[in-house]
């Protein structure tokens, strides 16, 4: 069995199943472990690195890197059994999760699921004309790797995305370095050396003047941003106070960070606006029929019966939140699991089932979890068209550690009473390990360590610098 390291360890045999490997599920089962309970971490991805992978936009390289080290350094120990490309809910139900004998199992698979845009039967050009967000960032991270099999898209000029805050923001500059790249391949060939690395911390002008081209000269339409309220009213920077002063101080820095980054990224925006239907011909999605919002001075909205306008496009990008995918056997409130009273972790009809993290807050991804966009910083404004980019990792790494100070209140309140649960007997912990054994078996799983090496993908700042080494090359 495993290795037990202390005297505390071997009194303890408490086994705790956790579904969710990235911040708050890494966080838990490190946090346990420490404690001499053991651990099996089921994830349905093949790294633990959750959204960190797959919803953060690559160009953030310095702070994934740093977040993956500190999962790793929290799952490789003795105490910890990691289980990778097992989705409880499919391949592994729920019901037999909780038979299998664990002393209690906490749920922490965050929100992968994109909450459906709210437009009647528009989801029949679901990945064809109609791009949800989780997908376009998986797609975008990942895409220009020699052995990617995922779904595949091209950005069309015209593109339209409908949502706001930070994470919206990412979805139209990607939508907007897809497009110039596009042109710039049009203009000087396949095998010019793109870096959109570069490309994002410059901005368009800046970058486009090594090519010696202007934005204007593209010929682009460009992307549009709608967002359902005024551009003060993005939530890119929460009030310090509940007072109308510091109300309007965070709309003016709201205000002033989407202004920036449309003077960085050359985008359009159309405020108080909301989808209602779609307009198609011949099959094809061809663009919105948007109801005209009016907001007063909090936000608040309302509309006027009839105020309708068509916006045209041929592709529409969907970046209005993620929400937990709902998991059979498990009860649920609306989008969010439901808990035996707000401030406790227990799932509902369950004495052994909690949750944490985002699976229970029902906030999206990292960049989302505190309602798309909580402590962007003054800094983030005086300093944005240089240190963008290093303003929102210092964001996210601050989010971060608010989720492992989070975490380790919830487990510490937890880990009484599973120490308090009766200990599994031998039959019992046999079977989990057994069972367990099985499902790393099943994937060709040895040890944390040589599976994670094994299945990092190839970096896009490794594939751009060995590309400019080989035009370098021919050139020469």
């Amino acid at each position: 069995m495993w290795k037990q390291d202390t005297d505390k360890q071997q009194k303890q045999s408490h086994y705790v199943a956790i579904v969710g490997s990235a911040v708050s599920g890494s966080e838990a089962a490190g946090l346990l472990a420490d404690k001499g309970v053991k651990v099996v971490v089921f994830d349905q991805n093949t790294l633990p690195y959750g959204k960190l992978e797959d919803g953060l936009p690559k160009w953030h390289e310095k702070l994934r890197d740093k977040q993956e080290a500190e999962i790793d350094r929290k799952l490789d120990q003795d105490n910890i059994r990691f289980i990778p490309n097992v989705k409880v809910g499919k391949d592994l139900s729920f019901e037999d999760l909780v038979d299998m004998g664990f002393s209690a199992v906490i749920l922490a698979n965050g929100a992968w699921k994109d909450r459906p845009l709210p437009v009647p039967g528009i989801n029949k050009f679901k990945d064809k004309q109609l791009i949800y967000q989780n997908d376009l960032v998986k797609w975008y991270n990942h895409k220009h790797e020699p052995d990617y099999k995922g779904k595949q898209y091209e950005i069309e000029d015209g593109v339209v995305i409908i949502g706001g805050g930070l994470a919206s923001l990412d979805v139209i500059k990607i939508a907007m370095m897809e497009l110039v790249e596009q042109k710039l391949r049009e203009k000087f060939g396949e095998d010019i050396v793109v870096d959109q690395f570069e490309m994002e911390k410059k901005g368009l002008d800046k970058y486009l003047e090594k090519f010696g081209v202007r934005y204007e000269d593209l010929g682009l339409k460009g992307a549009t941003l709608v967002y359902r309220r005024q551009a003060k009213h993005m939530p890119l920077k929460q009030p310090q106070g509940g007072d109308p002063e510091s109300r309007e101080k965070a709309q003016k820095v709201s205000q002033k960070i989407l202004e920036n980054y449309k003077q960085k990224f050359h985008f359009n925006f159309i405020p108080e606006a909301t989808p209602a239907e779609y307009i198609e011909e011949d099959g094809k999605l061809k663009g919105l029929i948007m109801q005209k919002n009016h907001t007063d001075e909090n936000g608040k909205l309302y509309y006027i019966a009839g105020e309708r306008f068509p916006v045209y496009t041929a592709q529409v990008i969907s970046s209005i939140g993620s929400i937990p995918e709902p998991i059979n056997g498990i009860p649920y409130e609306g989008d969010r699991l439901k808990t035996v009273n707000n401030e406790s972790s227990q799932i509902y009809g369950y004495d052994n089932v909690f949750a944490i993290g985002n699976a229970v807050t029902g906030k999206g991804n990292i960049k989302t979890a505190k309602d798309h966009g909580s402590a962007v910083t003054q800094n983030l404004i005086e300093n944005y068209l240089k240190k963008n980019t290093q303003a929102l990792d210092m964001e996210l790494e601050a989010y971060n550690k608010e989720v492992r100070n989070k975490t380790d209140k919830k487990v510490s309140g937890l880990l009484g009473e599973i120490l308090n649960k009766e200990v599994p007997d031998d039959i019992t912990i046999e079977h989990i390990w057994e069972l367990t054994k099985q499902y790393q078996e099943k994937v060709g799983y040895k040890n944390y360590k040589s599976w994670v090496e094994a299945h990092k993908p190839v970096r896009y700042e490794h594939v751009i610098e060995e590309k400019k080494k080989q035009l370098e090359a021919k050139q020469n």
